[in-house]
């Protein structure tokens, strides 16, 4: 269940942020330590998809990326993008339903998940054959 937007104008979309609360569950002490550590994941994630792109980009310049390594990019830049939207939606959302828990933050992982996956697979194919 999204809760609608008031009438008021709100700051980036964000209406219900608050770091004392986590996914509409009071965290007492751990409010600080939940911060850090979701923002830590996704900045690693989008640290790890920025540099992941830049090496390709100089190791490939002018040939063909291998569909495995293809795969992999594309599988760290989709968890990328859903760690910050895990770290958004879980401060942002006072009751998320199953929309959001599911087509927003738990399906762009299961995918990511598994491009990387069968890009590791592809790449195991490419060096045994």
């Amino acid at each position: 269940m999204v809760v609608p937007l008031s009438g008021k104008q709100v700051f980036f979309g964000f209406e219900y942020f608050d770091i004392g609360k986590f996914m509409g569950q009071p965290l007492g002490w751990l409010k600080w330590p939940n911060l850090i550590v979701m923002i830590f994941a996704a900045a690693a994630f989008v640290i790890g998809a920025y540099y992941l792109i830049q090496y390709t980009r100089g190791f490939f310049a002018g040939r063909k990326a291998p569909r495995s390594w293809k795969l992999i990019l594309w599988g760290v830049a989709i968890t990328a993008i859903a760690e910050l939207g895990e770290m958004f939606g879980f401060y942002e959302w006072p009751t998320p339903g199953f929309f959001e828990m599911n087509f927003l933050l738990v399906i762009p992982h299961a995918l990511g998940g598994a491009l990387i996956g069968l890009g590791a697979y592809f790449l195991y194919k490419e060096i045994t054959s």
